[in-house]
């Protein structure tokens, strides 16, 4: 009974017992009077339209008995009363038109002030209803217009002879008015009787409210029992992906049986089997960095020998093997410090670092060694910010980057470094930014997000001289992190070389 489709079932099913349950009580509660209220407002409205009707009529037949001929005048009153079961008269200069007889006895029963009255006077005979309005021709003539609605039956069953109570002449007298509840005045009724009558008078409003109250809460809290352990999921999902592959959901979920506390416990699993499988390829790629340094150092001990037992310093395969040699030494020590990066947790000991004078330090550095190939760094413009973290680190990972960009601007090409501050939009904290544009040949859009991931090469080819280990800007973004930094890598407007961002949180003291 703790499955979501059980819940579910219960909860719909609570609401529709416990709506119909309300109102089958409030239906049960009805009393007479309720219904003939109901009925009485049915009923005036019904008179209302009808009056309308009959006015306008009035007013078409008054054209036609102006503008027409009397043939036509009398022809369309005729079919006045054939399609809508209406006689109708004009009362024009003191004159009834059509002149009927009957009609003259009919309007001789009516108060003379009926004829005088601007507002419609009405009366409802039950199967008769009579209209009388007095208007006002276009030339400011009056007229009269006088209505006799035939009806075969009354509009409800039980409704006898009515009268609109309506204000001015023609209204009925209070004795001839209908009688209030139960043919009695409220106030007129015994206390408890009173009191029945005005908790029947407010039903539809407490049914109404109550039936929104029951909604409300149920719904909340199926909502509720929804929506949280979703949010407690999606919490932990947001953990995991920032970096803590540690964080589980647990037994806040549900216990078993119940299908989002199932789920819940497979995210753990599945999270434990990721972690796992995260430590294993860091531990394997530890170990074996440590373990190809002890061959790697005899290889090199082997290569000194083997020179000097052929005392020659310029052999192509020993110089060969020295040149893999030193590239297996550096891809083993890139592996080695990209481990260390991954496993530490935070800054051991953060100290102030002046990230202007580290990009001098490094372009220089970068600038002599490319200056034979005619390439070089050219640094822009450069604030004065510290960042408090690791100098080792930050040099490593600017150092990547620029020697990155190095790597891939086109001959002929310097690339630029600038460094200046600005206010993240996301944090509101104050931030260094070092922008690095090269001038090569860009990174596909569908590309630039896989990037910083370790061994990952723009091109398809496996070749070293194709894009390098991959793993220079691994390091970078690794080391930037470790600092609350970010990287952000976007291909230049012009489609000319590639732009990189280095985020940094700023020193509050910087200087």
């Amino acid at each position: 009974m703790r499955g979501i489709f059980f819940k579910l079932f219960l909860s719909f099913s609570l609401i529709i017992l416990l709506a119909g349950f309300v109102t089958a009580l409030v239906m049960f509660s009805l009393t007479r009077h309720s219904f003939e209220s109901f009925q009485e407002t049915m009923h005036q409205q019904l008179q209302s339209n009808i009056a309308r009707s009959m006015v306008l009529v009035g007013q078409s037949a008054y054209v036609m008995y102006k503008y027409r001929s009397a043939g036509d005048f009398e022809a369309y009153i005729r079919e006045i009363e054939k399609s809508m079961r209406i006689r109708l008269y004009l009362g024009i200069d003191n004159t009834i038109l059509p002149q009927n007889g009957s009609a003259q006895s009919i309007i001789d029963t009516l108060p003379a002030a009926a004829f005088q009255s601007e507002t419609p006077y009405i009366q409802d005979k039950g199967q008769e209803l009579i209209v009388v309005q007095r208007l006002a021709a276009p030339d400011g003539k009056p007229y009269v217009v006088i209505g006799l609605h035939q009806r075969p039956v009354p509009p409800f069953p039980g409704v006898g002879p009515r009268f609109i109570d309506k204000p001015g002449p023609g209204g009925p007298p209070p004795e001839e008015r209908p009688p209030h509840f139960g043919g009695h005045d409220p106030e007129s009724l015994p206390p408890r009787q009173w009191l029945w009558f005005e908790l029947v008078k407010n039903d539809k409003k407490m049914h109404t409210f109550v039936l929104l109250l029951i909604s409300v809460i149920v719904c909340f809290k199926l909502a509720r029992s929804l929506s949280a352990p979703l949010d407690r999921l999606r919490r932990t999902s947001r953990e995991i992906a920032a970096g803590n592959l540690s964080a589980r959901v647990g037994t806040s979920l549900g216990k078993p049986g119940n299908e989002i506390g199932d789920l819940g416990r497979d995210f753990d699993h599945m999270a434990e089997r990721m972690e796992g499988l995260i430590k294993s390829q860091k531990r394997l790629l530890l170990d074996i960095s440590h373990e190809l340094r002890s061959p790697l150092t005899r290889l090199n001990l082997a290569l000194e020998l083997a020179r000097k037992h052929f005392k020659t310093e310029n052999d192509v395969n020993l110089e060969r093997i020295a040149k893999e040699s030193e590239r297996l030494n550096e891809l083993i020590g890139q592996l080695l410090t990209l481990t260390r990066i991954e496993s530490q947790e935070s800054i051991q000991e953060a100290v102030p670092v002046r990230l202007d004078d580290l990009l001098r330090e490094i372009s220089e550095d970068i600038d002599f060694e490319t200056r034979n190939v005619d390439k070089g760094v050219h640094i822009l413009n450069v604030d004065r910010l510290s960042v408090a973290g690791s100098h080792e680190l930050l040099r490593q990972a600017v150092e990547n980057v620029i020697r990155n960009a190095t790597y891939y601007t086109r001959t002929g090409t310097r690339v630029e470094i600038s460094l200046h501050a600005m206010v993240s939009d996301e944090t509101g904290i104050p931030t260094a930014v070092i922008r690095v544009r090269d001038f090569g040949p860009g990174v596909p859009e569908e590309k630039l997000s896989h990037i910083v991931e370790p061994f990952f090469r723009v091109a398809e080819a496996r070749s070293r001289d194709k894009g390098g280990t991959g793993i220079g800007l691994a390091i970078a973004n690794q080391a930037v992190q470790l600092h609350g930094g970010s990287l952000l890598f976007t291909n230049a407007a012009d489609k000319d070389g590639l732009i990189v961002e280095i985020h940094l949180p700023l020193l509050k003291t910087a200087h």
